[in-house]
């Protein structure tokens, strides 16, 4: 392998109004203002936010510019992983949130769910009709590097008891 991502950095949403947007993704994804001081990653045209390590960057769209349209077939969408806790109580809290944060009489508040046996999902919309996704894995194999499985045979085998541990 000649290149190793340790994960996605940021994704990137085009929207209408930088400020509504950070309001919103605020109230219904916890997500906090990034590097709001730094003049690199702020500006008129140019905001981020982030809960937890999902960073997203809005990009304000030109005048006049819609934001894309379409399904999951034809456009992408922002999924953000969640534990299975998280997302029931998000699941359950959620439709609430859509329609308390509602920005326009048009803006779809409906929350779609998905169960892919492994994965559950529920999609939504922010302001701008970006789709968004909160999903869960009921179980994922760990990736163990070769460095760390023989770190824990080599455990597995000076430790014997508990004592011996001590």
């Amino acid at each position: 392998r000649w290149l190793r991502i340790e994960r996605l950095d940021h994704a990137a949403l085009g929207v209408r109004d930088l400020q509504v947007s950070k309001r919103w993704l605020s109230a219904v994804l916890d997500m906090e203002p990034f590097r709001a001081d730094d003049p690199h990653f702020a500006d008129d045209d140019l905001a981020m936010v982030r809960n937890g390590a999902a960073c997203v960057a809005l990009l304000r769209l030109p005048g006049g510019e819609a934001p894309l349209e379409g399904s999951r077939s034809q456009k992408g969408h922002l999924a953000f992983r969640v534990s299975n806790e998280e997302f029931e109580t998000f699941r359950r809290s959620l439709p609430a949130l859509l329609e308390r944060h509602r920005v326009t009489p048009e803006q779809k508040v409906d929350v779609e769910e998905q169960d892919y046996d492994v994965q559950r999902s529920l999609f939504f919309h922010d302001p701008d009709g970006n789709e968004l996704e909160v999903t869960t894995w009921d179980s994922e194999p760990s990736e163990e590097s070769e460095a760390s499985a023989f770190l824990r045979s080599a455990l597995l085998l000076d430790v014997r008891t508990a004592g011996e541990f001590r």
